[in-house]
């Protein structure tokens, strides 16, 4: 409400300005403050103000600001040219905190439009530098929070953690408590990835932040506290929880066109309760919902599973071809998002290009105008030479202008698109009564190979591993090892190519037919109707038994 008040405050403040001299300056900082509370209307303030009515200091910070609000209304310009210009300006009157907020908001549009991890992180390390010198605290929060993201998205978590206590720390000290909800919920983000055993220490940084959420009545932190909370206990096989907290989300969310995430996360937790039913009314009403395409693709994918748990495979096979058209949409989207940028990037050389032309032009006609001048003056000598030095000085003007602007293109930049989808599925491993063949394999390089391939395959679209057929061979050498020789007593029993034993031993670990399609490198509709084929060629009284199962009967 006082927000509410403040607001209506600042319009008429502006209103009743019209009729007078506006104090722009005094507006430039209003803006200022309401750019992290209500960055909407931030920017609508500095449309307000005319860069033309601004000192130039004042003129430089008002196209920082704009580019800023507009970054967190969601329109990230297409390149960081803008901000050049007010970062050496910034720089050059030795304007430290200033050249720092612009060199953030420069490594915020290389990483999050472009991706260029590298660059973006060496304009971070640059800034916490420069907040530092200034003793900024809250801005160098902001900053060490940026860095941890970057350090956890090139997998190098060590660092990452380091800077997320350190974020944590320096938010609890300024008080910035939307900075801290965020730092909770990032980190405890990252200590999920890290695997099974940071997944405690996880859990106890999302109900904390959960909880300061519900006590500062910060709602949006709250539900997404939730949803983390709601997938991290999927992955611990806690149903229960999982549920109750993906529940609590649905029925918090205010926006309906949003609930689809919650609505997802309910249908995964029955699912993992084996309340199938429950779980498939769940990812119609997600899929009714009109999400995007990687949550309408995950639904795909868990009702292609439990129509395959069920035994009809006719149906597995629908909702299969549905999960690889909206993975071909997510393909060509991507690839559409690639061109446009691409188009920005020229549409930009050409304008810089256009201007270089304008004032080329224009300095030729000045040229010109010179030139007629010192013709008209030509008689008075010491007129001549005063014109000419006048004239040697525009033309170094223009050299030196001129190297600037060319100095100054930016390079065109291409996006690297990094998916991190948060509902593949989990690395599963039935258990198999051949003398704990599972927990044998686990002490190999081989099993860390196959997890190595399954985890990154989650988090990486361009991992190089493979699982060659070298590495199947030794997972049968290794599985007859294990089991007294079962895998030489089924090549005796039934007359299996190579291929296809290789094929047997992978179902033999109990993966699911998305690991092993993965592995294959094969499609899931493939390697379904490679299981039939066994099953009707080699085992036809097996009847709608899955293909482990009748492996795992043979004696």
């Amino acid at each position: 409400m006082k927000l509410t008040h403040y607001l209506l405050l600042l319009l008429c403040l502006c209103c009743l300005s019209c009729g007078s001299r506006t104090d722009y300056p005094n507006l430039l900082v209003k803006a200022d403050s309401l750019i992290d509370a209500r960055p909407d209307s931030a920017l609508t303030l500095l449309h307000s103000i005319p860069p033309s009515a601004l000192e130039k200091g004042d003129r430089m910070r008002h196209r920082l600001l704009t580019v800023e609000a507009e970054c967190r209304n969601g329109q990230m310009p297409a390149n960081d040219s803008l901000l050049l210009p007010v970062i050496g300006y910034f720089h050059r009157t030795g304007d430290v905190f200033w050249e720092a907020r612009g060199e953030y908001n420069r490594g915020c549009i290389l990483y999050q439009d472009h991706r260029q991890s590298g660059q973006s992180l060496d304009i971070f390390q640059r800034v916490k530098t420069l907040m530092e010198q200034c003793g900024n605290i809250w801005w160098l929060g902001r900053t060490y929070g940026r860095m941890a993201y970057i350090y956890h998205s090139q997998g190098m978590y060590s660092q990452a953690d380091s800077l997320y206590k350190e974020t944590e720390q320096l938010a609890v000290q300024v008080g910035d408590t939307a900075l801290w909800l965020e730092t909770l919920d990032r980190r405890s983000v990252h200590l999920i990835a890290l695997g099974e055993e940071h997944y405690r220490e996880a859990e106890t940084q999302l109900l904390k932040a959960c909880q300061l959420a519900h006590h500062k009545l910060f709602l949006k932190n709250k539900i997404r506290c939730m949803l983390t909370l709601s997938q991290l206990y999927s992955y611990m096989e806690d149903g229960r929880r999982a549920l109750w907290f993906a529940r609590e989300a649905w029925l918090q969310e205010p926006d309906t066109t949003r609930k689809y995430m919650s609505g997802l996360l309910t249908g995964e937790a029955y699912y993992q309760l084996n309340r199938y039913d429950s779980a498939i009314i769940w990812f119609e009403k997600t899929i009714a919902c009109r999400p995007s395409l990687a949550v309408r693709s995950a639904a795909y994918m868990r009702l292609a599973d439990i129509a395959e748990e069920q035994g009809d495979a006719e149906k597995a096979l629908a909702y299969q071809k549905k999960y690889q058209q909206t993975e071909n949409e997510l393909t060509e989207q991507s690839q559409v998002t690639e061109i446009r940028l691409t188009e920005q990037s020229q549409a930009h050389r050409q304008e810089q290009s256009q201007m270089k032309r304008l004032i080329l032009i224009c300095l030729a006609a000045i040229g010109a105008l010179a030139v007629c001048i010192v013709l008209l003056l030509g008689r008075r000598a010491r007129e001549r030479k005063r014109l000419r030095g006048q004239m040697d000085a525009l033309m170094k003007f223009w050299w030196k202008e001129h190297r600037a602007l060319l100095s100054a293109e930016p390079s065109v930049v291409e996006p690297e698109v990094l998916l991190l989808p948060f509902n593949e599925p989990k690395e599963t491993h039935s258990l198999i009564d051949f003398d704990d063949l599972v927990s044998h394999l686990r002490e190999t390089e081989l099993y860390a190979k196959v997890t190595r391939i399954l985890s990154y395959h989650q988090s990486y679209n361009d991992y190089e591993e493979h699982f060659t057929v070298e590495d199947q061979n030794e997972l049968l050498n290794l599985i007859n090892r294990f089991t007294d020789g079962f895998i030489t007593r089924l090549e005796k029993q039934v007359s299996l190519s190579e291929k296809d034993l290789r094929f047997c031993g992978l179902h033999l670990l109990g993966l699911s037919t998305q690991d092993i399609a993965i592995l294959l490198e094969k499609d899931r509709s493939g390697i379904y109707k490679r299981q039939k084929r066994l099953l009707h060629q080699y085992f036809p009284d097996a009847g709608d038994e899955k293909l482990e199962k009748v492996l795992k009967s043979i004696k």
